[in-house]
Formats: C-alpha cells, sequence, structure tokens
C-alpha cells in the first residue's frame, strides 16, 4: 500500500537501526553480525550472498504501516534485499574484502545498489583456529545518493569506521566478541528515511557471540548485544538478540540460515505485546582458490 506523506513522516522508537551492517557489512561469520578474528587464508577467495527480509511488529499501529528498520536500513515499511561480500586473503594474517547491497524494496527512482564497503581485517594474534585470536577491521562506506539517503538505505555522506575483534576457540566451542566505532555522517540538508529528525554521527556497537559444534557438518550461534540508536530523539541504545546454524554442505559451502530480533531493550525483544523490529537472513557462503 502506497503510504501519505502524513505517514513517512511520522517516527516511533520502533525506527531503531540494527546498524550491524553498517558497523560491520563484509561479515566474516555469516549468518552472524558478530565478526570472527579468523581470516581468509592467503591466496584464497571466499563469496557470501544472502538474502534477508525486515518486518516490524507494532501492536499500537495500523495494519498498514509498518515502520521497519535493519541493517543498515533506517526507511519506512518492509525491506528486502540482497548484501554480498568478496573476501580476499592477502597474507597469513590480512584480509580484504568488498561488499555492496542490492534492495529489492523499497525501490523508486535511485540506484537499488548501495553501502558499498571495503575493508580490511588483520589478524595480529593467533592462528585464526586455536586459543585466543585477536583482530582489528577497519572500514569505508561510500556515499549513496541523496533519494537512497531519503529512502533509508545509505547516507549520503563518507561513512568510515573500525571494529576490535577477539575470538576464543575450542574443540567443540567458539566464542567472539566485538567492540567497533563508526562515523555514519548524513547529509543534512536531505530527510532519512522520510524523517526530519536529526541523527548521531557517533555510533559505537558490542557484542558477544557463542557457537556451538552441534555435530561435524553443524553449528549453532547466539548473538547478542547493543549498539547506539542512530535517531537523536530516541533513547541512546537499542538491543538485538539471534539464534543461527550454520550448515557445511561441502568442504568448500556453508549454508547459514538466522532470526534476529532487536528492540529499546531485551525485555521488549521478549515480550508477547511490544513492539520488536525483525530480520529473517538466509545465504550460502563458498570458499575457492
Amino acid at each position: 500500500m502506497k503510504k501519505t506523506s502524513t505517514d513517512v513522516n511520522l517516527k516511533t522508537p520502533l525506527l531503531l537501526c540494527l546498524i550491524l551492517a553498517s558497523v560491520s557489512p563484509a561479515w566474516a561469520y555469516s549468518p552472524l553480525n558478530t565478526d570472527d578474528a579468523g581470516t581468509t587464508a592467503r591466496g584464497t577467495n571466499q563469496i557470501e550472498q544472502y538474502f534477508f527480509v525486515i518486518n516490524q511488529y507494532d501492536p499500537a499501529q495500523a495494519a498498514d504501516r509498518a515502520d521497519s528498520s535493519g541493517e543498515d536500513y533506517q526507511g519506512v515499511g518492509t525491506a528486502r534485499a540482497f548484501p554480498f561480500v568478496y573476501m580476499r586473503g592477502l597474507t597469513d594474517h590480512l584480509e580484504a574484502s568488498f561488499s555492496p547491497t542490492y534492495y529489492a524494496s523499497p525501490n523508486g527512482s535511485f540506484s537499488s545498489f548501495t553501502n558499498y564497503t571495503a575493508a580490511l581485517k588483520w589478524r595480529f594474534h593467533g592462528d585464526g583456529e586455536h586459543g585466543w585470536n585477536f583482530a582489528l577491521k577497519p572500514q569505508i562506506i561510500l556515499p549513496a545518493t541523496a533519494d537512497q539517503q531519503l529512502y533509508g538505505i545509505g547516507n549520503a555522506m563518507l561513512n568510515y569506521g573500525v571494529t576490535a575483534i577477539a575470538s576464543r576457540y575450542w574443540e567443540q566451542a567458539e566464542l567472539h566478541f566485538n567492540a567497533a566505532y563508526i562515523r555514519a555522517p548524513y547529509n543534512s540538508n536531505y530527510m532519512i528515511g522520510f524523517s526530519p529528525d536529526p541523527n548521531r554521527t557517533n555510533l559505537y556497537f558490542l557484542s558477544m557471540a557463542p557457537v556451538w559444534v552441534a555435530t561435524p557438518k553443524i553449528k549453532i550461534a547466539l548473538d547478542v548485544g547493543f549498539n547506539t540508536n542512530p535517531s537523536e530523539p530516541e533513547q541512546s541504545l537499542t538491543t538485538y538478540a539471534m539464534i543461527a546454524m550454520i550448515f557445511a554442505a561441502t568442504k568448500d559451502i556453508d549454508i547459514g540460515i538466522s532470526y534476529q530480533r532487536n528492540a529499546p531493550n531485551y525485555g521488549a525483544i521478549f515480550a508477547a505485546n511490544e513492539p520488536y523490529t525483525s530480520r529473517f537472513q538466509i545465504g550460502v557462503n563458498w570458499r575457492f582458490e
């Protein structure tokens, strides 16, 4: 249903950005938000192709209106997109990645491709497979167009940031921690997601993801965290919780699936009648030389 101008200028606490992909869009551990300290082996490549759909549940709103947000999406209504990541191992400890996102919806008189992200991940301690490992991952996100910012699928200014990663590997389990900062300046001459409200530009993110090796082919993961809410009129933080599964179809191909909710606090995420934003994601990781 087409939104009216009154609809698109309304902004609720549910317009919470799941900054996670903006903070770390080139996921090395898809479908998780939390990255791991491992890097792609030198001279090898990895492709990640995923699909996600973002929806919003809000019992106080009319059924034909859903302000939903997630990933780097800050628009109105449901979002469907295909994030793509290409990674290349430059050395035994250094990985380069490039990641655009294609939005199937929303769409309009603008390119559906946005958020072109370039990143480097440097693992400065550990072998990527045993014990404690530590890495740093700086990144830049190229500016989107003014119309893409208006629809909430990108920022019409250059974004940059860095993620600090700590991972602990055991034989049957893993534990990953992320702490990230991103400067996400919006072009103040244009609205963001049809909202005139100002947004914060200095954003912070903390997360943790325990992973269990259920069988030789299946890993089960939880992923929880919180981040700065970009919307200045809203509360300063928002939280998320995810459950995910990674299935090793072959030695070089993994299939990932995840379901995530986020809300102003963890109580709202799990409460029956509280508003929340959800994201379902499925895709494949392919490693090759």
